[in-house]
C-alpha cells in the first residue's frame, strides 16, 4: 500500500505551484486538464493571484510551474498535500470548512492530503496551514469562472442586477414622494427621504417605550447634607470632618467628636441626562435639520408634486421634532459625537432606536438574497439574474413597468426586494385584452398527483380569458462545450442532465390547467457566431417545446423572440 507521499508522486497530475518553509512544504496540483468551457479572455497578471504570506519568523519560498495554467478554475479537481519536515502536526484551514472535506490527514496528522473542488464560488479563497495549533503560513488563490468571462460578464450580471435594484427604488420613490425634476437632487437625498418614510413608525414606536421605561443614571452633585443622613463617608466628607468644615450648630458623634450639623457631601441623584439620551437626541436634532433643509428645497419648486413633496416633509420634520420633545430627550443637550454605549446597543427600545437611526446614517439599503449574494455565490447570482431578465423582457413585451409593488416592501433597512431561493413568488404583467401573464419564482408542485414534488426555478403562466398556457424556465449555470457535444447539439449548451429535467417537468406538471406548452434551460453561452438559430436546442424549441437558449447580457435577443412569441 502506497503512503500518501508515495501516491502524489507517482500520480500523472501537474505540480501548479509549490510552498515551503524550513517546517513544512506545501503543492497544489491539478487532476484534469483545464475545463474546455474556459472563455478566451487574458489570464491574470499574477498567476493564480497567488498571495503567500508567512507568520512569525517563517519565510515561506514560493515556486510555480512555467508550463502550468495561470489560473485557477471552478469545478476543477485540484490536488493539495502539505508534509511537516520536522514531525509536527500540520492542519489546513479555510473559512469555508466544506471545501476541505475531501483533505485527510495522515502519519499521525504529519501529513494532509486530498482534493479540493471549489464547486460554482468564484473570487479569492484564502488557506491557512497551522503546526502544532498556530498558524504558520497562508496562501490565497483567485478562482476564475469557466463558464463566463470572469472581467465581462460577471461583472455585467453584478451591474444588471444593481441597475434593476436601482430602478425599484425610483419606481417606488416616484410612486412615494418623488416630485418633478428630483431627479436632479443627488441620490443620497433621494434614498434618504425613502428611508425616513420607512422606519419613522418604528422609531416612534421605540421612543414610546423609552418614555415609559426609561434608563436613568447617577450623578453625584456636591451639596450640604446632615450629618445622620450619611452611612458612607466619601473622602470629600472626610476631609470636611477633618477640618472643622460645614454649617450649622456643633454636635458630639461617637468616634467623631464634635462636628457640624450640615457637612459638605456628593450624595448620588437620579438624572436623564445619560449619553444614550443625548446620542439619541442629537442623532434626531440632525434629522430634523435635514428635513427642513429638503423642504424648503421642495417648497422652492413651482410644481404640484414639490408641494406635496414640501407637505409630505413638513410633516416627518413634525413628527421627529414630537419626537425630541418627549421625555427623556427633552431633559438632555443633543450631542450626536457622543460615543455609543453598551447600554444603548442592547437595552431594550433604545437598542431599536439606534439602529433605526444607524441605518438612517448610512442611508438607503437594497437588500434581499437577490442583492447580497457573496461573491463566491456564482450558480445564485445567474439564476437570479435570469428571472430578473425575463421579467424585464415580460414588461418590455407588455409596454408596462415592471410589478415593483409585488417585488419591494419598506422596513427598517430600507427597500428590500422580497425574493429568496426555495421561496415561491409570483408576480403579475398585465397585457390588456383579458390577457396577463404571471411569472412565478421558485413554484413547488406537490400533492397526492405528484409522486415526487417537482420545483423549477421559474413557471410562466399566460393567461388568455379562460385559456392558461404554462412554460417551464430552468436557468442552469453548466454548460458543456465538449467537440462531442458540440457535434451532437452544434454549439454549446447544458449537460444532458439538464435537458433531462425538462422532459420531466413537461410530463409530471399537470394540473387543473393541463400540462407544460413548452420548457426551456436558460445556460450562460455567448453566441458570437449566430450558430444559435441552427441547433438542435433551437430546432428541438421550435418543434417539440423542449430546448435550450443561451443567455448572458448584452445577449438576450434569443430570449426575448421566444418570450414573444409565447405571449403574443
Amino acid at each position: 500500500m502506497l503512503a500518501a507521499s508515495d501516491h502524489l508522486s507517482s500520480s500523472p497530475v501537474p505540480e501548479l505551484f509549490s510552498i515551503e518553509t524550513s517546517v513544512v512544504r506545501l503543492t497544489w496540483a491539478q487532476r484534469r486538464q483545464k475545463p474546455v468551457a474556459v472563455p478566451p479572455e487574458a489570464p491574470p497578471a499574477v498567476p493564480f493571484g497567488l498571495v503567500v504570506t508567512g507568520h512569525g519568523k517563517h519565510k515561506p519560498a514560493v515556486q510555480v510551474d512555467d508550463g502550468a495554467m495561470p489560473c485557477l478554475f471552478e469545478q476543477t479537481d485540484y490536488t493539495l498535500f502539505v508534509r511537516s519536515r520536522a514531525g509536527q502536526h500540520i492542519a489546513v484551514r479555510h473559512t469555508d470548512p466544506m471545501l476541505l472535506r475531501g483533505v485527510q490527514q495522515a502519519e499521525g496528522s504529519q501529513v494532509r492530503h486530498g482534493v479540493v473542488n471549489f464547486g460554482t464560488q468564484v473570487g479569492e479563497s484564502r488557506f491557512v496551514v497551522l503546526v502544532d495549533g498556530q498558524p504558520h503560513v497562508s496562501f490565497q488563490v483567485e478562482v476564475i469562472p469557466s463558464k463566463l468571462s470572469y472581467r465581462a460578464d460577471y461583472d455585467a450580471l453584478h451591474a444588471d442586477l444593481q441597475a434593476f435594484a436601482r430602478s425599484l427604488s425610483v419606481a417606488y420613490l416616484r410612486a412615494a414622494v418623488q416630485p418633478a425634476g428630483q431627479h436632479e437632487k443627488p441620490p443620497s437625498e433621494v434614498e434618504w427621504i425613502t428611508l425616513v418614510h420607512g422606519i419613522i413608525d418604528k422609531l416612534e414606536q421605540a421612543a414610546r417605550y423609552l418614555v415609559q421605561h426609561p434608563q436613568w443614571s447617577t450623578q453625584p452633585e456636591p451639596r450640604l447634607t446632615r450629618i445622620e443622613r450619611i452611612t458612607h463617608p466619601d473622602p470629600l466628607v472626610q476631609r470636611a470632618l477633618a477640618e472643622g468644615r460645614g454649617k450649622g450648630a456643633w454636635q458630639d458623634v461617637p468616634d467623631l467628636g464634635p462636628v457640624r450639623r450640615g457637612v459638605p457631601a456628593r450624595p448620588a441623584t437620579y438624572t436623564l441626562d445619560t449619553p444614550e439620551h443625548r446620542w439619541l437626541a442629537g442623532a434626531l436634532h440632525t434629522m430634523q435639520q435635514r428635513l427642513s433643509r429638503l423642504s424648503e428645497q421642495a417648497e422652492a419648486t413651482s410644481s404640484t408634486r414639490a408641494r406635496y413633496l414640501a407637505h409630505t416633509l413638513t410633516t416627518l420634520e413634525q413628527r421627529v421634532t414630537a419626537l425630541l420633545r418627549l421625555s427623556p430627550l427633552r431633559e438632555v443637550e443633543p450631542s450626536p459625537h457622543v460615543a455609543p454605549t453598551l447600554r444603548l446597543r442592547t437595552a431594550p427600545g433604545y437598542a431599536e432606536a439606534y439602529r433605526l437611526c444607524l441605518h438612517l446614517r448610512r442611508g438607503l439599503h437594497i437588500g434581499g438574497e437577490a442583492f447580497e449574494l457573496h461573491l463566491k455565490d456564482l450558480h445564485l447570482l445567474y439564476e437570479y439574474w435570469c428571472f430578473f431578465t425575463v421579467l424585464r423582457l415580460l414588461a418590455e413585451a407588455a409596454d408596462t413597468n415592471v410589478p415593483w409593488r409585488d417585488l419591494v416592501q419598506v422596513d427598517h433597512r430600507g427597500l428590500h426586494v422580497r425574493l429568496r431561493k426555495g421561496h415561491h413568488r409570483r408576480l403579475r404583467i398585465d397585457f390588456g385584452d383579458s390577457k396577463h401573464a404571471v411569472l412565478i419564482y421558485n413554484p413547488r408542485f406537490s400533492g397526492r398527483r405528484y409522486l415526487v414534488p417537482q420545483q423549477p426555478d421559474f413557471v410562466l403562466d399566460v393567461h388568455r380569458g379562460t385559456d392558461v398556457a404554462r412554460y417551464v424556465l430552468d436557468a442552469k449555470y453548466r454548460l458543456n462545450a465538449s467537440p462531442a457535444y458540440q457535434r451532437r447539439y452544434g454549439v454549446p449548451g447544458p449537460p444532458a442532465d439538464a435537458l433531462n429535467a425538462l422532459h420531466r417537468y413537461r410530463d409530471a406538471l399537470r394540473d387543473q390547467h393541463g400540462g407544460i406548452r413548452e420548457a426551456v434551460a436558460l445556460y450562460p453561452w455567448r453566441d458570437e457566431a449566430a450558430r444559435f438559430p441552427d441547433s438542435r436546442h433551437a430546432q428541438a424549441l421550435r418543434d417539440m417545446g423542449i430546448g435550450a437558449i443561451p443567455l448572458l447580457p448584452g445577449h438576450t435577443d434569443y430570449l426575448r423572440d421566444w418570450l414573444w412569441r409565447v405571449v403574443g
